[in-house]
């Protein structure tokens, strides 16, 4: 267990003297005690709405005489940050027409009182160099990282394929050194990277703890016993934990917490509910809203507070997913039919609530709802049912840029088992075919801005799975689980001029694609803690790839557990700018990226590779050297020649033959 979680310490009953969860209010009537508990009744409904007020929570003081109210109240909130949002939402609110009430942090009049009269200025304080959580990003080479877990190990390396071939094309940036050496481990189950990157999160038997840093210095911790799943929001402000268990105890009564990461504050607590699935709460793309599904309803939450958006729940009846545009404050949700009334797929724009887009949908078994990455498209997979023991697909695809968002639809006979878009493109790639075919059918379309349109069917693959690579050229077919593992990869820009390139890795049950693109990794990876032997343990390990299927690297691994890549940011360059690099990238830098590996190349060659190169070194420079000596003799062999010393043709002459007959010897023989 990790020694950064004290048990004995957190054990200790805690006193609070922090009343930054406290407001006072003031301007209230001054009243009889007949009418108390109704004037406590609508203070206490007004205040709801700004955060959830503690039990007991509001109190209205009296006169000594016991007989009125003194025209201020106390109310204590759950968390200092709904303090502080009903400081503002409710200071200057009416109460009635002749009282507007005002609103103040119980703390603030301290601060207030110890101010003095005269104007100090304050002290410049010493410069902090702070945590770094971007500096893998300065990394000379561009190189990415990515971490393993396995055996007792979690150690994050440096991928490096051309500098490092000898060594698995790896380098460990670290590995847990500083926690070995203090006798503590450095995560308990698995880890996690959050999505840009900056943090890496290591689960305790006692809560999270993020890291981040060149060292992996520690960044913060989070208590939650028992905590087996996390979610960070997207811009990573955010972090959300689970156990799975309500009211485990008295300290902790709730399964769900929300964490203010950066200053590692809890925000709010939430019961497991009926959430079948991780995560259980869906954030927008800027990280303004959370949502959930309940009970015949979709709860929308605001952050920091975390309240209901407005105080109200969109009632949606018989809702059964929900998801959230990756670019806009949108989501869609699908309603299944019942009696008489169809299923239904719609788009609520949020936090207006305004139904922008709806579509019905008859004889509906299933539906999965697909956003490409840019938003500009969100595909509905519809599942419907042909014969008792059939079932065919169907598409629904909203094109969201487009005034009155217009569906594409693609009728499909075949039973679909993957479908992928292509990141930040408009192709998307299906597997589909038979159910008891033994191959299937690859299909790859594209959404022109008039129609759908069919690129190309490819026949008879193995594959039951699609990974396009993040820059959307290359997408790998791969055939996971009972199909043991076999990998084809295609490039997407030549899909009749190349031929794929077929390899495998057994069992391999991961696949991922670094952030650049360049590069893939597969893993045959096992359970932290199976109940019973793992038949594939002998296979564990992963292989590294290029792009084009070319094998890298192939590391077996006892006990391994977890392989995963590094994220990356979004890039802060324009289309414009990444376009006008891609454009300049011969032409300035190919040269110098050459040069570079060949330097590379030259200092891994040893033995007879090394002489063989030396060699022909040499002959380049010899014959370099005797092309600039025939360039020196160029003026002799024009005079020689009697060529016109101004023409730039050194082969413009005329070749004349001249026969000369000489007697040499006579010689007289008798006959």
């Amino acid at each position: 267990m990790d020694k950064d979680f004290d048990n004995e310490e957190m054990s200790k009953p805690q006193v609070n003297e922090d009343f930054s969860n406290v407001i006072i209010v003031d301007n209230i009537p001054v009243i009889g005690m007949s009418r108390y508990e109704r004037l406590c009744n609508v203070i206490r409904k007004i205040f709801g709405n700004f955060g959830t007020i503690i039990p007991e929570g509001l109190y209205l003081p009296c006169t000594e005489d016991g007989k009125t109210t003194t025209g201020f109240a106390f109310i204590e909130y759950e968390t200092p940050e709904m303090a502080a949002h009903a400081a503002v939402q409710g200071n200057n609110k009416k109460l009635d027409n002749r009282h507007k009430m005002r609103v103040n942090i119980f703390t603030d009049f301290d601060k207030f009182a110890e101010m003095t009269e005269e104007y100090v200025l304050p002290e410049k304080e010493d410069y902090q160099s702070k945590t770094n959580l971007k500096s893998w990003l300065f990394d000379e080479d561009g190189r990415d990282q990515f971490v393993i877990r396995h055996s007792t190990e979690t150690q994050v390396f440096w991928n490096d394929p051309f500098k490092k071939p000898q060594n698995d094309s790896r380098e460990l940036q670290y590995g847990g050194e500083r926690e070995k050496k203090q006798e503590k481990t450095w995560t308990d189950l698995v880890v996690e990277w959050s999505p840009e990157g900056s943090y890496l999160a290591t689960y305790h038997m006692q809560g999270i703890v993020l890291w981040g840093g060149d060292d992996f210095e520690k960044i913060g911790r989070f208590g939650h016993p028992g905590v087996n799943v996390i979610s960070f929001s997207p811009k990573e402000r955010y972090l959300v934990t689970s156990n799975g268990v309500d009211k485990q105890n008295d300290d902790e009564p709730h399964a769900i917490i929300f964490w203010d990461v950066r200053n590692g504050k809890r925000l709010r607590g939430f019961d497991k509910g009926d959430s079948s699935s991780w995560p259980a709460f869906k954030w927008s793309h800027d990280d303004k809203y959370v949502a959930r599904k309940g009970d015949d309803r979709v709860l929308i939450y605001e952050t920091p507070t975390l309240l209901k958006l407005n105080n109200k729940s969109l009632k949606i009846p018989g809702v059964q997913d929900v998801a959230w545009s990756p670019t806009q404050n949108i989501i869609s949700y699908w309603v299944p039919e019942h009696g008489n009334t169809p299923a239904k797929v719609a788009l609520v724009e949020i936090p207006s609530r305004k139904l922008i887009r709806e579509k019905h949908l008859y004889n509906v078994e299933d539906v999965k709802m697909h956003w490409q990455s840019k938003g500009q498209f969100l595909c509905v997979k519809i599942t419907r049912r042909k014969t008792k023991k059939s079932v065919v697909n169907n598409f629904e695809i909203f094109r969201m840029d487009q005034k009155n968002i217009p569906v594409e639809v693609l009728e499909m006979d075949d039973m679909v088992t993957a479908f992928s878009w292509q990141p930040n493109g408009n192709r998307f790639a299906l597997i589909h075919g038979a159910r008891t075919a033994p191959t299937k059918k690859v299909s790859f379309y594209a959404l022109t801005p008039k129609k759908l349109k069919r690129l190309t069917t490819l026949e008879d693959r193995v594959c039951n799975a699609l990974f396009w690579s993040p820059t959307g050229n290359y997408i790998v077919l791969a055939g996971l689980g009972d199909l043991n593992g076999s990998l084809e990869f295609l490039e997407t820009r030549k899909w009749n001029r190349t031929t794929p390139m077929l390899q495998d890795h057994f069992q391999c049950n991961e696949v991922e694609w670094d952030p650049s693109g360049r590069f893939l990794i597969t893993a045959v990876t096992q359970p932290l803690n199976p109940t019973e032997p793992w038949r594939f343990a002998m296979e564990n390990g992963y292989k590294l790839w290029s792009c084009t299927g070319k094998e890298l690297a192939s590391v077996k691994l006892d006990g391994c557990y977890q392989v995963s890549w590094r994220p990356r940011p979004k890039t802060l360059l324009s289309p414009e700018t990444v376009q006008e690099i891609k454009d300049q990238l011969k032409i300035k830098y190919w040269k110098k990226f050459e040069q570079e590996d060949e330097e590379i190349r030259q200092s891994q060659m040893t033995g007879a590779a090394k002489e063989k190169q030396q060699m022909k070194t040499d002959w380049k420079s010899y014959r370099q050297a005797k092309e600039r000596e025939y360039k020196e003799e160029s003026k002799a062999r024009r005079e020689l020649r009697s060529i016109d010393l101004l023409s730039d043709d050194e082969d413009n002459y005329v070749e004349i033959t001249v026969e000369e007959e000489e007697e040499i010897e006579v010689t007289e023989v008798e006959i």
